[in-house]
């Protein structure tokens, strides 16, 4: 079982220390200089699903049209003035005040004037488009990716459309919508990064790791300055449980200065995981104090994990580590240190101090259902079963254990020749966890009573 937690605790480290990155995976560049280059563009006026002009739109834009960037603030002004007034003007004023709003950051002003220019236009291309680029900007990613597959529907072959079109499927769960996307970003922008990394967080959320490789490689031969490409690797040789590799990759990351107490912990699981325990506790060794702190029920878990193992001397130096910081430690953190202790006293023998650390443990946490049902057990073993009861019974309002109370309170009174009361413990148990194991005890027990 502890194999199984520590294998689990080794993946979800992963995944939590690439959960800020993994946003900026695949994210189309909306603050850039190219952005701004084609936001700038996007103040001209298109033939293509663009409304119609009169002749005099046309020499009032023709006027605004050095405005723009010469004194935005002032085309601001004129285009709220003639929006305002009781003659109707076209859609594209509405589209150019909505890039000034756009442009200075009045977000809520600038997504309701492209409303009202695709409300008087509705194919009006590119309001559809920077609408969709604002809403992903702001994080809207459904918003966004309606308008922006509104955009494609009307025409647009632009690679940043669909690139960004992709981002919004890929965040709101379109796996296979984001890859198609990105696929169709890449074939008119292949040298875009952003495309590449989207592609590759498609596959991985779609657990398509073994195609991810490739493209992660690349990654990293293209920009190997970016660490969250190396997080992404490891990420996905710990799904695989291809180990070996994701150790390689964790000390690459320890190597050039971009390990976190997060990779430290991993790559100390995958060491003990792979049986090479002495160089697992010298990673966690390599730990500050601040590290180990904050992650002791992890550092914990591995200690327990190397005494199942029969490694207590190898548990011991981590202990030792961990000792002199008890005065910071939380209630759980001691507890569980001394069931360690516990079991560390039981692998030696010595039977009194096991029983002393748990009932340390028991007078910090009087319902700590482990050290209840080992209590129980080791009093049982003492042929102290009244005591032991008085444990085992204490255990099954712990949710956690009590089925295994039920079943070794079972077992003591079977001992002791009290099958009814022994077959009722049994029916409890069978009705929490049923197996055939159980079902055939509790036919033995019924047998029993019956001679």
């Amino acid at each position: 079982m502890k194999t199984l937690r520590l294998t689990i605790l080794v993946v979800a480290l992963v995944v939590s220390s690439i959960a800020q990155e993994e946003l900026e995976m695949g994210k189309p560049d909306l603050f850039g200089p190219e952005f701004q280059k084609r936001f700038t563009a996007s103040y001209g006026v298109l033939e293509a699903r663009e409304p119609e002009l009169q002749e005099l739109e046309i020499s009032l834009l023709e006027k605004i049209g050095p405005m723009v960037e010469e004194n935005p603030e002032f085309a601001k002004s004129m285009l709220e003035g003639m929006l305002g007034e009781e003659t109707p003007a076209t859609a594209t004023f509405n589209f150019i005040l909505a890039n000034l709003y756009f442009n200075g950051g009045a977000y809520d002003d600038a997504m309701a004037e492209y409303d009202r220019a695709i409300e008087k236009f509705p194919t009006f291309r590119r309001a559809w488009k920077n609408l969709g680029m604002l809403r992903t900007r702001l994080a809207d990613y459904e918003g966004g990716m309606k308008a922006l597959v509104r955009c494609v529907e009307l025409g647009d072959t632009s690679p940043d459309t669909y690139g960004s079109a992709a981002y919004c499927h890929l965040q709101v769960g379109n796996l296979m919508a984001a890859e198609l996307a990105y696929n169709a970003a890449l074939v008119l922008d292949p040298n875009n990064i952003e495309w590449i990394e989207g592609r590759a967080h498609a596959m991985i959320k779609g657990k398509r790791y073994a195609e991810a490789i490739p493209l992660l490689e690349e990654l990293i031969r293209r920009n190997p300055q970016k660490k969250v490409y190396r997080a992404f690797q490891a990420n996905v040789y710990v799904e695989t449980e291809d180990f070996v590799k994701a150790a390689q990759v964790f000390e690459m990351m320890h190597a050039l200065g971009e390990g976190t107490m997060d990779t430290r912990l991993q790559l100390a699981n995958i060491y003990s995981l792979k049986g090479m325990y002495s160089r697992s506790i010298e990673t966690y060794l390599e730990s500050s104090r601040e590290e180990l702190l904050a992650r002791l029920q992890q550092v914990l878990l591995s200690v327990g994990y190397l005494i199942d193992q029969g490694e207590p001397d190898e548990a011991r130096r981590l202990l030792g580590r961990l000792s002199p910081m008890q005065d910071l430690w939380k209630t759980r953190d001691k507890t569980d240190y001394l069931l360690i202790e516990a079991t560390l006293a039981e692998s030696d023998g010595s039977m009194d101090r096991a029983e002393s650390k748990l009932e340390e443990t028991l007078a910090l946490d009087p319902l700590n259902g482990e050290a209840l049902v080992r209590m129980g057990s080791l009093l049982v073993d003492r042929e102290e079963r009244a005591k032991a009861m008085y444990f085992f019974e204490r255990a099954f309002t712990s949710e956690n254990h009590e089925y295994e109370a039920l079943v070794l309170a079972s077992k003591s009174l079977i001992e002791e020749g009290r099958f009814k009361e022994s077959m009722e413990l049994l029916q409890r148990a069978l009705l929490k966890e049923p197996s055939t194991e159980l079902r055939n005890l509790v036919n033995q027990v019924r047998v029993a009573s019956l001679q």
